[in-house]
């Protein structure tokens, strides 16, 4: 066994993510979801997110692997023949620091796996009201709106239309607080965050690219942090991809500058492509 070396508030960060994972699978439509071939499989203390017809790592991915145990090569094996069975190529592996045991370890680094870009956790205590000055109207949406929602994010991070009620669907989970901005009825970004007790998880901030600098982002965060404000939350976590050089990174400086602090780099392994 090893030492993971992650500390209390860190654990329940994960476990909020966990929970708010399980929401986006619990809430599809049995149609739907058989449709995007989803599913969503325990593995040791982790959780693997599969679709086999929508290719985008944010729904193929294996989150929670290593926080409460070790990771072991069963359990990566287990992942690649889970994926394998249902023709899906490419996801990702997220791994914390300190988490594999040695043989783990010697398997990701062979040639199976391909280290990528990591993702930065970040965490807020006790965040504050903010304010952030655009032209945009930023609407607290509910399921008669979560259409917009959906199609920002999806179109975003490349995502399939077919995920677009996939997305909106978290609208009927009370936990799920989701937002849009418009310029007029045009929907221009989206962001939405998961709250669970004392606790809020930020996700899903996206843009439409017509719609890019004129301050969606900074004001679908604000309309967050203020809410989770309201609603007596004292920690807010989120996250994006770690800091490389040559890669200006906006999402990065935006989390900081909304008040975050670095928290914890989490490694993300894909499977190797021929």
């Amino acid at each position: 066994m090893v030492d993971i070396q992650l500390d209390e508030l860190e654990r329940a960060s994960e476990q909020l993510e966990r929970k708010a994972l399980q929401s986006l699978h619990q809430h599809c439509l049995p149609d739907l979801r058989a449709d995007l071939g989803l599913d969503l499989i325990e593995v040791e203390d982790g959780l693997i997110a599969c679709s086999s017809t929508d290719s985008s790592i944010l729904l193929n991915r294996v989150a929670g692997l290593g926080v409460h145990k070790s990771v072991t090569v069963d359990a990566l094996r287990q992942v690649q023949e889970i994926y394998a069975s249902r023709g899906i190529a490419n996801y990702f592996l997220h791994i914390y620091p300190d988490s594999l045991e040695a043989d783990a370890q010697q398997m990701l680094d062979g040639e199976d796996f391909d280290k990528r870009r990591g993702w930065m956790k970040f965490c807020a205590k006790d965040p504050q009201p903010r304010t952030a000055e655009t032209e945009l109207r930023v609407e607290q949406v509910g399921v008669d709106k979560s259409e917009d929602f959906g199609r920002i994010v999806c179109n975003a991070f490349g995502m399939s239309d077919l995920s677009i009620p996939l997305l909106a669907s978290l609208a009927n989970d009370d936990r799920w607080k989701l937002f849009v901005s418009y310029d007029g009825d045009q929907a221009a970004g989206a962001g939405a965050i998961f709250i669970e007790g004392n606790m809020g998880w930020i996700e899903w901030g996206a843009t439409d690219p017509d719609f890019r600098r004129r301050g969606s982002q900074a004001a679908i965060m604000a309309a967050r942090l203020n809410l989770a404000s309201e609603m007596g939350v004292d920690y807010v976590f989120t996250e994006t991809g770690e800091e490389v050089e040559g890669d200006p990174q906006h999402s990065y400086k935006n989390i900081l500058k909304a008040g975050f602090e670095e928290s914890i780099l989490r490694a993300n392994y894909a499977p190797s492509q021929p």
